[in-house]
């Protein structure tokens, strides 16, 4: 994973559901900006201006260089996923990006009222599985991990399936998306 990072050198990486702690992957140069919750945390470039936000209890939020991040982990259960949905909506101002585990397929989160866009869907990407549970590729439970983008044009949306070991550190591919205000 820490390989995979270098590779890529994004400016911020928002984790879901890894097996150990997010900082054994994180190279240097990183700083984790988000609140204290080991599943799901977001972690940013050094010498970027940031804002951490309050914890909430499915997601963490966070600022960067004017461009609110809200890294989501919600639940199969849909009014949990619903009150995740309006968690979300209330802390869109200006850019965002709200990005994670939606446990939910892209149709479902679109009829819920969630006031952004889908980077696929703006991008013409079709739903490819996302997630697979630790089996990959044998079972899979198809696209539940989604970006949706509020004030911001996506230029590039790469899922990394290959060979960096992802499969042992989490059950969600590291999906990649560039951006531009």
């Amino acid at each position: 994973m820490e390989r995979m990072i270098l590779d890529v050198d994004p400016d911020i990486i928002c984790f879901q559901e890894m097996l150990f702690p997010a900082t054994r992957y994180v190279p240097r140069g990183y700083r984790r900006v988000s609140g204290v919750n080991i599943s799901h945390p977001i972690f940013v470039r050094k010498g970027l201006k940031y804002k951490s936000h309050s914890l909430a209890v499915r997601w963490e939020a966070c600022t960067v260089e004017g461009i609110r991040i809200i890294n989501v982990h919600s639940s199969w259960d849909r009014e949990i996923m619903l009150r995740t949905v309006e968690q979300v909506n209330a802390q869109l101002t200006g850019c965002a990006v709200a990005c994670g585990d939606w446990n939910v397929g892209l149709g479902a989160l679109q009829k819920s009222d969630l006031q952004m866009q889908s980077a696929r869907d703006l991008l013409g990407i079709p739903e490819d599985d996302t997630f697979a549970n630790f089996t990959r590729p044998t079972q899979s439970h198809g696209a539940i991990d989604h970006f949706f983008l509020q004030g911001l044009t996506p230029l590039h949306y790469r899922m990394i399936t290959d060979g960096y070991g992802c499969a042992k550190m989490s059950d969600h591919y590291p999906i990649l998306l560039d951006v531009r205000k």
